[in-house]
C-alpha cells in the first residue's frame, strides 16, 4: 500500500505549490493511487481492485476515489484544507469515550430511557465537529479503520461484529446509569466506510432502523469489461428494496466523480435503481453544502440523490452533507416509527 503522501502550502507561494503538487499527482498516479488527508484520517482511493480476498473467500469491494481529477494552480493552497470542518467543540458531549473497536461520545444529562445511536465509518473527527455541536442528543459511535474499503471489511468483519459493538457501548453507557438498547441504530458511512456496511447487511440486515451511504458505494467491474460486478451490490440491492417496500430508511448520495478502472457511485446508483424498477427524475439543482442535487429517485423508504461535482471539495461536500440528513431527515422521520 502506497504511503500516504501529505502537502501543506502557505498562503503567497501558489506556483511553486503548483510545481509541487504536478510532480507529486505524476508519483501518486504511477502508484496507482490518490491520498487526500481529512479531518478524520485518511481518505483512501485504489486505482484498480484489490486481488486479496475476505477470509470467507469473497471479494472485498473496491476502495472509492478522492477525486477524479487533478487539482489546478487555482486549488493548490486548499489541497490540505479541502475537507476541513470548523471545530466548534464538543457542545454538550463529553470527550472521546475509547470502545474495543471505535470511539464513543456520549451527551451530557443522558439517562436511563430510550436513546438512538448513530454508528458512523470514516472521517470520525470531521463527523464529531459536525455533530457534536448541533445537539441532536444522540449517542454517536466513529470507526476509521484506515485506507480503502477492504480495511473496513476486514476491521468489521464476521456475524457478531455488530452486536459485540452495541454490547460495548451499553457497557459504557451502563456507568451513567444502566441504558439499555437503543431505541433506533443508524449506520452512515462516507467514502471507503462502506466495506463496514456491507459487513453489516451481509450479517444483521434488518438491524439497523436506517442506512445513510455518503458517496460511499463503489464496485469491481468484470475483468476486462466495465460491466459492474453485481455480487458485491447484493447487500445493498435488498435493502433497496425493503426500504422501497417502507420496512426500513436508506438515503444513498454520489457526486459526478468518475474514478478510473472500477465504478463511481453514479453507476452503483443507477444500478439500485434499476434493480428495484426506478428512474431518476431531475431534481431543480438544489444547493446543497457547495454543490447542487440534479437528480432523484424516492419511492417510500428509499430516497438515491445525485449532485454535481467531480473534484475533491465535491466528495468532502457529501461528508457534510452528515449533519443536514440527520438532523432534517432521518431522526424526524424515526421518531414517528415505533422503537426496533
Amino acid at each position: 500500500m502506497a504511503e500516504r503522501v501529505r502537502l501543506t502550502v502557505p498562503r503567497g507561494t501558489v506556483w511553486l505549490a503548483a510545481v509541487v503538487l504536478s510532480a507529486a499527482a505524476a508519483f501518486v498516479a504511477a502508484a496507482g493511487r490518490v491520498i487526500l488527508s481529512a479531518d478524520s484520517g485518511a481518505i483512501g482511493s485504489a486505482a484498480a481492485p484489490s486481488a486479496r480476498v475476505l477470509a470467507d473467500g469473497s471479494a472485498p469491494l473496491v476502495a472509492p476515489s478522492a477525486a477524479a481529477e487533478e487539482l489546478g494552480p487555482e486549488d493548490a493552497g486548499t489541497a490540505e484544507a479541502s475537507c476541513s470542518i470548523p471545530d466548534q467543540g464538543f457542545g454538550d458531549y463529553g470527550a472521546w469515550r475509547p470502545l474495543p473497536v471505535g470511539r464513543l461520545l456520549v451527551p451530557a444529562g443522558l439517562v436511563q430511557g430510550p436513546y438512538d445511536l448513530l454508528v458512523h465509518f470514516h472521517g470520525g473527527e470531521a463527523a464529531r465537529k459536525l455533530l457534536a455541536p448541533a445537539g441532536l442528543g444522540i449517542v454517536i459511535v466513529v470507526i476509521d479503520a484506515g485506507e480503502g474499503s477492504e480495511a473496513y471489511e476486514q476491521a468489521f468483519y464476521g456475524p457478531t461484529a455488530l452486536s459485540d459493538l452495541v454490547r460495548s457501548v451499553a457497557g459504557s453507557l451502563a456507568l451513567d446509569g444502566g441504558l439499555t438498547e437503543p431505541r433506533h441504530l443508524i449506520v452512515s458511512s462516507w467514502s471507503a466506510g462502506y466495506g463496514a456496511v456491507r459487513q453489516i447487511l451481509l450479517h444483521a440486515p434488518t438491524r439497523p432502523s436506517a442506512v445513510l451511504l455518503l458517496d460511499s458505494l463503489h464496485a469491481s467491474y468484470a475483468p476486462g469489461t466495465s460491466t459492474l460486478e453485481a455480487e458485491g451490490l447484493e447487500p445493498f440491492v435488498e435493502l433497496a428494496r425493503r426500504a422501497q417496500a417502507g420496512e426500513t430508511r436508506l438515503i444513498v448520495t454520489h457526486s459526478d466523480i468518475r474514478p478510473p478502472g472500477y465504478a463511481s457511485t453514479t453507476e452503483t446508483a443507477s444500478y439500485l435503481i434499476r434493480e428495484v424498477g426506478g428512474q431518476r427524475r431531475y431534481a431543480g439543482m438544489i444547493p446543497l453544502e457547495g454543490v447542487e442535487q440534479k437528480t432523484v429517485y424516492d419511492a417510500e423508504g428509499l430516497s438515491i440523490r445525485g449532485f454535481t461535482g467531480t473534484s475533491r471539495g465535491a466528495h468532502c461536500a457529501q461528508l457534510r452533507m452528515l449533519l443536514p440528513m440527520l438532523r432534517d431527515e432521518l431522526l424526524p422521520a424515526l421518531a414517528q416509527q415505533p422503537a426496533r
